[in-house]
């Protein structure tokens, strides 16, 4: 069992509005997140495979020309003028620079394609070593190819640079430079963001609305349960369940509340006549009988012997107590009827339970002026709970009253209020002879009492008639609370009633 009450308390959890709501919040602000770096990766990884294609197919090219390049004398730069032509695309630019054998000079740009002359051939040259290619190859013959580079571009960003290559050859290094034009690679590549293209936004469009729509549902079925829950609450339902939701889906059921509620009032209303009924048809009887039986106890015996002794004195008393246990039962029977129908329709509201039991305890001090009993009271300040006041006092009236009953002149009662996690626990005890280990699971029935002889007649009410421990059961129950009585050490009665506090504002 113990193995099993967390797991439950988690599924309880699981299974709340208020919980699955906020797990769907996380859910709506986690996705889009996941979802954004999956598709970001994901484009950061077609514009590498895209641009990798592209160095590749630059550094073909210049794989092709190498060969050509490292027997070539300057001689034949015609002929390398041809080669470069071969080799020739849209958008594409092949450079081919030279640092003759022997020399530390600076490369010089010997051969282009598309072909280009005079000042132009000089700014080329002064392009490249602005991008740091040319110094690479200065202390040697070994150039870095694009892959080793940050990605750079040409004739004022009109061309990305997709090749560098460098061979030895007769006539000394040869190096290549080969870019592509901005508009093709780009183009592939496609230069807005994923979050920017036209599908991804209408996407996100959609998943906007579908969020929304969530957030809107859920608002609109918690705000009517909240409406519900209120309305419950009230100390009247004027308008009825059926009037306060808007959703469709609950309307059935918040017209079932309401033939509920319905069927309620009418419950309780026949409830209390029957209880005034009862007790009109009882009454009537029982007074013709006192009637009755009052003249023989009060007459005195005639000369014949006559009178009184028609019936004995232990008859008549018999008769007399008898009659007094039926009116008790009488009343009783009228206070429970009664109490019954006020269970049906409880008005429940926030209740500072510390004040009301200190001025229960107060009242009880005021009224106690002949000493017979004395008062001490522990009370905890705060305590809230959701209940009716008048239940509550009717609870304690009732306790309180049942220690008195049985306590010796002179007696201590104790009140004590105190909270324990979320539970206020209120405790009453006294001093008096406590219940028989045997009798002390029945205290709670309805109409059992262990009163005997003039224990009973001495304290005879509705509530020492079997009444009183079994009502302040059911209203403690009907609180949402437990009750309980346990025997005191050496001698004494503990009544403990435990009571939900209610949730903070």
């Amino acid at each position: 069992m113990r193995d099993t009450e967390p797991r439950r308390r988690v599924l309880r959890g699981l299974r709340s509005v208020r919980v699955q709501g906020l797990l769907l919040a996380v859910i709506l602000i986690v996705l889009p997140v996941l979802v954004s770096a999956v598709l970001s990766n994901a484009d950061r990884e077609r514009r590498l495979l895209i641009l990798r294609a592209v160095q590749e197919t630059g550094d073909a090219v210049a794989a092709g020309l190498l060969p050509l390049l490292q027997g070539l004398h300057l001689s034949d730069v015609d002929q390398l003028q041809q080669e470069l032509a071969r080799f020739s695309a849209p958008d594409r630019s092949i450079k081919v620079l030279l640092r003759p054998s022997g020399s530390e000079q600076d490369f010089y740009l010997i051969a282009t394609e598309p072909p280009i002359f005079g000042e132009e051939l000089e700014a080329e040259r002064r392009q490249l070593v602005d991008l740091g290619i040319l110094p690479d190859l200065s202390p040697g013959c070994s150039a870095r190819f694009l892959r080793d580079h940050n990605t750079s571009t040409l004739d004022n960003g009109a061309q990305v640079l997709t090749s560098v290559a460098s061979a030895d050859g007769d006539a000394g290094c040869w190096a290549i430079v080969i870019a592509t034009g901005e508009r093709q690679v780009l183009g592939v590549l496609e230069t807005q963001p994923y979050w920017a293209r036209r599908e991804v936004r209408l996407a996100m469009a959609i998943y906007a609305a579908m969020a929304a729509l969530i957030v809107v549902m859920f608002a609109g079925i918690w705000t009517n349960l909240l409406r519900f829950r209120r309305l419950a609450l009230s100390s009247g339902t004027p308008s009825g369940f059926a009037s306060m939701t808007n959703v469709p889906e609950l309307a059935p059921m918040a017209s079932a509340f309401d033939a509920m509620v319905q069927r309620l009032h009418q419950s309780a209303e026949m409830l209390r006549q029957a209880a005034e009924d009862n007790a009109h048809a009882f009454k009537g009887p029982i007074g013709t009988i006192r009637l009755a039986i009052d003249p023989p106890q009060g007459r005195n015996a005639g000369p014949d012997g006559m009178g009184a002794e028609t019936l004995s004195a232990g008859a008549m008393r018999a008769i007399s107590l008898a009659l007094d246990r039926l009116d008790g039962l009488v009343t009783s029977a009228r206070f429970l009827d009664t109490a019954a129908a006020e269970l049906l329709e409880p008005q429940y509201d926030r209740v500072d339970l510390s004040k009301l039991v200190e001025a229960f305890v107060a009242s009880c001090v005021a009224m106690n002026t002949d000493g017979r009993v004395v008062f001490e009271a522990r009370i905890e300040d705060g305590l809230v709970v959701m209940a009716e006041p008048a239940t509550l006092e009717t609870i304690l009236e009732t306790l309180v009253d049942n220690a008195i009953s049985f306590s010796s002149p002179g007696g201590m009662i104790t009140v004590t209020l105190t909270a324990q996690d979320d539970t206020a626990i209120i405790t009453i005890e006294d001093e008096g002879p406590g219940i028989a280990p045997d009798r002390i699971d029945r205290v709670f029935e309805r109409y059992y009492t262990h009163r005997t002889g003039e224990a009973a007649t001495a304290h005879a009410s509705a509530q020492h008639f079997g009444v009183g421990l079994w009502l302040a059961r059911q209203n403690t129950l009907s609180l949402g609370g437990q009750i309980e009585v346990v025997n005191r050490e050496p001698h004494g009665l503990r009544v403990s009633v435990m009571l939900p506090l209610a949730d903070a504002d």
